[in-house]
């Protein structure tokens, strides 16, 4: 029985090494970058054909969610909302757009935390990001 179970704890070392190993390599170059709220206003640098996240914190929950425009030249290929675990009711989750370059110069993409339903005031939560695109 112990050699059973020593071999069960051996499997289990590797699986986790390489689980490690596979975290590591998704951070090497190459990797979608991705840009949250302590971004916004910045002014980022990207090539034509590349692509990036941008996630936002959303909770829907109160009828409150992201308003995106994107300039010509991004286009938006993935947009989706991340809901937060099971059973934590009204609990916020994040929003997440993945941004493609098709074109070059300088480009935006903004967001505006609001509910539908009401008027813009100028006093709602944005985000803001310049892209250059070379």
């Amino acid at each position: 029985m112990d050699k059973y179970f020593l071999a069960l704890i051996a499997v289990l070392v590797v699986g986790l090494a390489c689980a490690g190993l596979a975290t590591v390599y998704a951070g090497t170059p190459g990797a979608m970058a991705t840009y949250s709220a302590a971004d916004n206003g910045k002014t980022i640098s990207m090539k034509s054909g590349d692509t990036i996240l941008v996630a936002l914190d959303e909770n829907p929950t109160t009828g409150y969610s992201w308003n995106v425009t994107a300039s010509p030249g991004l286009k938006i290929v993935e947009d989706k909302y991340i809901a937060p675990q099971p059973g934590l009711m009204g609990a916020g989750g994040a929003h997440q757009w993945q941004i493609h370059a098709t074109g070059t110069g300088t480009m935006q993409f903004d967001a505006v935390y609001k509910r539908p339903w009401e008027a813009t005031t100028g006093n709602e939560s944005t985000f803001h990001l310049t892209i250059n695109v070379a």
